[in-house]
């Protein structure tokens, strides 16, 4: 009983420590974030290490003897990751990650070895949520230029833009590199139909106009982005777009209505014939009636 209740103990007490260890970071996709770390102990650092257990055996970031080490360092973090402060004032070993994408969510721990030291201590764990893509709903009618909207966050230069409809299969609604739309694998239908808001991308806007819509122009448009020293496209951006059947809403409910109006006279026609052919027929029977009549009351009683 005892030892149960010493294990409960150190049980509560490792979790507690954990809990406050543990900091929760939130960041958009394309966006810079710091991850928080600092040394407590007075002695320099002399080796930090930051890891994602759920990558493996590579690492995050290594550095040591003032200077990075990317030699088991994970490929997606190369040129994407560095320390807040290389100079570790005050024990700060804060990581500055670059460009996040949802890829980079998970748990990142940190690592500490100090002056005099062999062993590379945790010392804290961070937890960071990257959001899901921006989601906008866009309606139009055929025939309008519409646009797209899309902004890439964080402060790294962009290098290449690209739109896309998944049920397009590998054709691309618009690339844009080096100054200029390559129009190599666009698909046909958006051919000299689509541009850039703003080419020069101020404000990192990549907005994409669409003109003379079409109803088959309708579908989900995802915008991703390429920046400077990235090898990959980030999805940062997710647009539905709604074009209206030819005529629009206010059309459709004129069409309805002469609809209904056509129907409501046919059934005052059809109730008119067949009022008309019963009268008809109550009155041919009145006369058969009355004729009867007549030629019965027109011969003299048998006894006179």
């Amino acid at each position: 009983m005892v030892s149960l209740m010493v294990t409960l103990f150190w049980t509560l007490c490792i979790s507690s420590v954990s809990a406050e260890d543990e900091a929760k970071v939130t960041a958009k996709p394309g966006e810079d974030v710091i991850l928080p770390c600092r040394s407590a102990e007075n002695k320099p650092v002399i080796v930090v290490q930051w890891r994602r257990p759920d990558l493996g055996s590579q690492y995050v970031l290594l550095y040591r003897d003032n200077r990075l080490d990317p030699g088991n360092q994970y490929p997606s973090y190369r040129n994407w990751v560095s320390l807040q402060d290389r100079q570790m004032k005050d024990g700060d070993v804060s990581l500055v990650l670059k460009d996040v994408a949802t890829t980079d969510a998970g748990r990142y721990q940190c690592r500490v070895q100090n002056e005099g030291s062999f062993e590379r201590k945790l010392i804290s764990t961070v937890q960071l949520e990257v959001l899901p893509p921006d989601e906008k709903n866009i309606t139009a009618k055929p025939g309008e230029n519409v646009t797209l909207p899309c902004r890439a966050a964080g402060s790294t230069a962009v290098i290449a833009v690209e739109w896309r409809r998944a049920d397009l299969g590998s054709g691309y609604v618009l690339w844009y590199r080096d100054g200029q739309i390559n129009p190599g694998n666009q698909n046909l239908s958006y051919q000299n139909r689509v541009d850039l808001l703003d080419r020069q991308m101020k404000d990192r806007d990549v907005s994409l106009v669409l003109k003379n819509l079409m109803t088959n122009d309708t579908g989900l448009y995802q915008c991703l982005v390429q920046n400077e020293r990235s090898s990959d496209k980030k999805l940062i951006s997710i647009v539905q777009l709604n074009v209206l059947p030819k005529g629009g809403e206010d059309g459709g409910n004129r069409k309805a209505g002469d609809q209904d109006g056509s129907v409501g006279i046919i059934v005052v026609l059809i109730s008119v014939v067949l009022a008309a052919a019963v009268l008809g027929v109550l009155l041919l029977i009145c006369r058969k009636k009355q004729a009867c009549f007549r030629k019965e009351t027109s011969d003299p009683p048998v006894h006179l």
